[in-house]
């Protein structure tokens, strides 16, 4: 089949400063000393312009402080992914709905598949 490449034209805080989710720690902090959180600012992005694909829970994992972080993964273009990601509060008040086996709502970032979001 022929190959599909996406290509984000939207402006995203991550990609706008050249930085992937992958970014070191030392960059987050200067970001963050400067006023911004490019983590929350890259959530806020996925949730308005993410790409949205079914996923499937693989497993939870409970933390210490009471949060919960869902594993789970999801295919595009016959490419298998697989990710976690902690729940927020309002999540978190619908944690029943992330048991594994269940089908979630992902976004994912169309430049960069493997980063991405439950809904």
């Amino acid at each position: 089949g022929a190959n599909r490449f996406y290509y984000c034209t939207l402006r995203c805080p991550y990609h706008e400063a050249g930085i992937s989710m992958r970014t070191s720690f030392l960059k987050r902090l200067i970001a963050r000393m400067r006023g911004r959180d490019l983590e929350a600012e890259y959530q806020v992005w996925l949730r308005q312009f993410g790409r949205i694909t079914e996923g499937r829970v693989v497993e939870t994992l409970p933390e210490l402080d009471g949060g919960l972080t869902i594993f789970f993964h999801y295919s595009l273009a016959n490419v298998q992914y697989e990710t976690s990601y902690r729940l927020n509060d309002e999540q978190m008040e619908r944690q029943h709905k992330y048991v594994p086996g269940a089908s979630i709502t992902v976004r994912y970032d169309p430049r960069s598949p493997g980063s991405s979001m439950i809904e």
